[in-house]
């Protein structure tokens, strides 16, 4: 299927720059509207130093399966206005209603058809989107049922867990200045501070730190993510790989008495959705990311996904 890809600029609270992929005019399809993770990559997924297309490439997959895609950059980057810096959870969440508020006014789009797909910490924002906005589905990857402490604490014990397998004189410089229990305070004393204070930005660790965003997330534990999604009603998707260095594949099961929820967790598969071909380390993954992009999704998740995505094109 031939498919047109044009730029537009979405007026929400922010002016939001986004790519829309779409067929044609020429009927309505349904649609998929695409939230990133955090950082600061573009909405095809990259930055200067690390490239990786993998929003395009998600863009393109949705496409393929003949859906339209809304794709845009988050709030402070690229073409989208507003303070990157002091942008909060709240703020990043308005973005995305935005967006799919714009998808139900395109007239080549089902409204009635709309997915929101999350990735990562758009996981997150997907399921704070679902009590505010009407939509036919959600997509969640690498972050469904999951609070942004607990990802960074599962984080911290990946870390902790390879620094102990370290030999020599790196293996104990890690055990002793990055042991589980250092991280972990870290952590934790992050959220006690920016929970404490009034100011959007602090001083932590060395550096400036986005307050409001770290104190709105902090308002959000893992079983709140879970009630929410217990609370949507309409089909469910979450994947999250074994291999997922970002998100805990075993939080899904905390999904499994929702009825209208499916969830995969595909064997060796990472957090970019691709089969890893290495000893996965926290301390290599994003040279992992860089070289595997390159290779196409995993193909038993990607044959999951348009199944499951074969519903609402009936």
């Amino acid at each position: 299927m031939t498919m047109n890809e044009k730029k537009v600029s979405i007026k929400g609270k922010v002016s939001i720059g986004a790519t829309v992929l779409y067929p044609d005019e020429k009927k309505q399809y349904p649609a998929v509207g695409l939230i990133m993770g955090t950082g600061k990559t573009d909405r095809d997924g990259n930055e200067k130093s690390f490239k990786t297309d993998l929003y395009k490439n998600l863009a393109n997959m949705f496409a393929e399966f003949g859906f339209v895609c809304v794709r845009y950059d988050k709030r402070g980057t690229f073409e989208t206005e507003g303070d990157y810096n002091t942008a909060g959870l709240c703020d990043l969440t308005d973005d995305a209603v935005s967006v799919i508020q714009y998808t139900k006014t395109l007239p080549y789009v089902d409204k009635t058809k709309i997915i929101v797909c999350g990735h990562s910490e758009g996981a997150m924002i997907a399921t704070l989107l679902s009590e505010k906005e009407a939509t036919a589905g959600l997509l969640l990857f690498g972050g469904a049922a999951t609070s942004m402490k607990d990802a960074l604490l599962y984080q911290n014990y990946l870390a902790a867990e390879e620094f102990a397998n370290k030999k020599g004189l790196l293996g104990a410089l890690l055990k002793k200045q990055a042991s589980k229990e250092k991280m972990n305070a870290k952590v934790e004393g992050m959220f006690q501070k920016c929970v404490s204070v009034k100011k959007d930005r602090v001083f932590f660790g060395g550096a400036m730190l986005n307050a409001k965003w770290v104190k709105e997330h902090a308002a959000y534990s893992s079983d709140d993510f879970v009630e929410l999604l217990k609370q949507y009603g309409k089909p469910i998707l979450a994947i999250t790989g074994t291999a997922d260095l970002s998100a805990d594949y075993r939080r899904l099961s905390a999904l499994s008495e929702i009825p209208n929820a499916e969830c995969l967790t595909p064997q060796n598969v990472n957090h970019i959705l691709r089969e890893i071909d290495d000893d996965n380390s926290m301390m290599t993954v994003k040279k992992q990311y860089a070289r595997l992009s390159a290779q196409p999704i995993h193909f038993d998740t990607k044959q999951r996904i348009k199944d499951w995505l074969g519903q609402f094109k009936a």
